[in-house]
């Protein structure tokens, strides 16, 4: 089992960034939409065939929202600004979907506020030594020292994108 911290983690009494994560424009709230009609979720079967038109209406139907969200009440999403993580295979301009109520444990990728900043980082317990990992070469781990201010703001659960064409 894999050691979990408490959320929200604060390495210092009373270190917390200002304001909630929903307060920052970068943060969006997930709020149930009306029902609309979602794409459809080929499958391996589905796949080895042409789609005619008129098959367009059959098949499972794929809500995104709810593939990727598992409490709205506890979920955000974020926007990346870098490309830090680019080894987790996330990179800027990504959408991550944060859940505030997972318990971070070592492994996870996670919304950190550390001294006044807001990183995405993979989480690295070592004993009583917490450190937050990027996944790019070009960029050196944060290891936290005593003094060091850090908040947890939520776990990554997902990512999407969007293409230019």
């Amino acid at each position: 089992m894999s050691e979990q911290l408490p959320l929200p983690f604060v390495s210092i009494v009373g270190a917390s960034p200002s304001a909630p994560p929903e307060s920052y424009p970068e943060v969006r709230r997930l709020k149930r939409t009306p029902a609309r009609i979602h794409p459809r979720l080929l499958t391996p079967q589905a796949m080895t065939a042409p789609i005619s038109p008129s098959e367009d209406d059959e098949g499972i139907r794929l809500d995104v929202h709810d593939y990727l969200v598992r409490r709205d009440d506890a979920s955000f999403v974020f926007e990346v600004r870098d490309d830090t993580m680019s080894g987790a295979g996330i990179f800027e301009g990504d959408m991550l979907v944060i859940d505030k109520r997972i318990q971070p444990a070592h492994g996870h990728i996670v919304l950190a506020f550390v001294n006044g900043e807001r990183l995405v980082r993979r989480l690295h317990l070592r004993g009583r030594k917490t450190a937050l990992l990027a996944e790019s070469p070009d960029v050196a781990e944060l290891q936290l020292e005593d003094g060091s201010e850090l908040t947890i703001w939520g776990v990554v659960i997902g990512s999407f994108r969007r293409f230019g064409a």
